[in-house]
């Protein structure tokens, strides 16, 4: 392991030398840091407590079964006893982006100004991350994508994700117990279809770590259902999922390009090129048909083409954690009916499930009002000698923030966030 300086003035993953994988790393076991270095996050602004905090380089792999590497940041409270373990909280950003610049890691070291802007996942995630330090957890924040940007992929997710969390066990400053320590995923959208490959991976390539829960908000379950968004607001989906899965896929990229019309062509190169917040107004109301010389039906039924998507849906390995989705049955991104049949695939293979369907709020909402009660779950499932649930359930209520517990956690996320942000921080509870 070699360690590293961080720069004065960050650089996106494709500039960065820090992100190379070092020669001979093909050897070295999945999960194995390959490269250190402390950085500080300037998002502290909206961290209720002060961290210190890492980059490490690991090796992982690949969609096609292959060594490559990826870089994950952790941090734990400052000045937090790490002479015993506490639980690690994996929290899964979506950043929704093939470009190097969207990257967690590097947009997390952004104070401000355009770069932050541009690569910005949501006010939520920082403060679910805020809400994991003050309860004295340690946190991980994968570049999940990998240093390509591999959005919407088939399993990849989940090799990067689990491999993070090996990484972070096994990095001494953060003082956790190796393969022992008790870890929570959670994540929201594309953060949450990554959570869910982890968790469909996890029994299979990485059982021995021991995974308490799993926390997915509005997975996206089925890449292919994003296309019901063409010509809507949320347009913007289909471009980046179709972006990534032909920088990804060749034989996807190849075909792709036989029928895509120059616009088509031009359009989906720009979209590489630009993160979540730019692509979602630049490519809103967008109609892919007109990008295409043959009808999308026609499209999607190529060889080439169906064999990704197919792919791409979550539901064929069961979770041996336990695991709460919620989602929301007016979300006009995610089709509720997705992540209902991916739940009952789970169920009917023996998997512990809460699901839990929101009935007031959509997409962008369900990502704020659904937080409260997902770190709530995720608290009961990091909770010493927490019995493991067994058995679904689904609930249906009018919001997840409807319940007292969610309203006094909600509160208090939000009332630590604006004592932090007036240099007033809270100081993190030890396990």
């Amino acid at each position: 392991m070699t360690a590293g300086t961080a720069a004065a003035q960050p650089l996106p993953v494709n500039i960065d030398p820090f992100y190379g994988a070092p020669e001979g790393f093909e050897s070295a076991a999945p999960g194995t840091v390959l490269r250190t270095r402390e950085v500080q996050l300037a998002v502290l602004t909206v961290l209720p407590v002060h961290v210190r905090s890492w980059q490490l380089l690991y090796r992982t792999t690949d969609l096609f079964g292959q060594p490559t590497v990826a870089a994950t940041t952790v941090a734990v409270p400052e000045g937090a006893d790490t002479s015993h373990s506490r639980p690690l909280v994996s929290h899964q950003f979506f950043y929704d982006s093939t470009s190097p610049a969207c990257a967690p890691s590097y947009v997390l070291q952004q104070g401000g100004g355009l770069p932050a802007l541009e690569g910005i996942h949501s006010t939520t995630e920082y403060l679910e991350l805020a809400a994991s330090i003050s309860q004295g957890y340690a946190v991980n924040v994968p570049d999940y994508e990998g240093v390509h940007g591999h959005l919407a992929v088939a399993e990849e997710p989940g090799y990067m994700i689990l491999d993070s969390v090996r990484a972070a066990e096994s990095f001494a400053p953060l003082g956790l117990d190796g393969a022992n320590t008790p870890v929570a995923l959670w994540g929201y959208s594309g953060g949450g279809m990554g959570s869910g490959w982890a968790a469909e991976m996890h029994p299979g390539y990485a059982p021995e770590l021991n995974i308490k829960g799993v926390a997915l908000g509005a997975p996206v379950s089925d890449v292919e259902s994003l296309l019901h968004v063409n010509g809507s607001m949320f347009a913007s989906l289909i471009g980046v999922g179709i972006a990534s899965l032909r920088n990804a896929y060749p034989k996807f990229a190849a075909t792709t390009e036989q029928y895509l019309t120059p616009e088509g062509r031009a359009l989906m190169d720009r979209t590489a090129g630009q993160c979540l917040v730019r692509n979602a107004l630049t490519l809103m109301f967008t109609d892919y048909q007109r990008l295409l010389t043959i009808p999308i039906a026609d499209f999607l039924a190529l060889p080439e083409i169906r064999e990704v998507f197919d792919s791409t849906v979550l539901g064929s390995h069961p979770p041996t954690a336990p695991t709460m989705v919620y989602q929301g049955v007016y979300d006009e991104a995610v089709p509720w009916f997705t992540n209902d049949r991916m739940v009952g695939r789970w169920c009917d293979g023996g998997a512990s499930v809460y699901y839990k369907r929101d009935h007031l709020s959509e997409h962008l909402t369900l990502t704020t009002l659904g937080m409260a009660d997902a770190f709530n779950w995720v608290k009961s499932r990091l909770a010493p000698g927490a019995p493991d649930p067994s058995g679904c359930r689904t609930e249906d209520v009018v919001t997840m923030l409807g319940s007292p517990d969610a309203l006094a956690t909600q509160t208090e996320i939000g009332l630590n966030a604006a004592f932090g942000a007036l240099g007033w921080p809270i100081g993190p509870r030890e396990h």
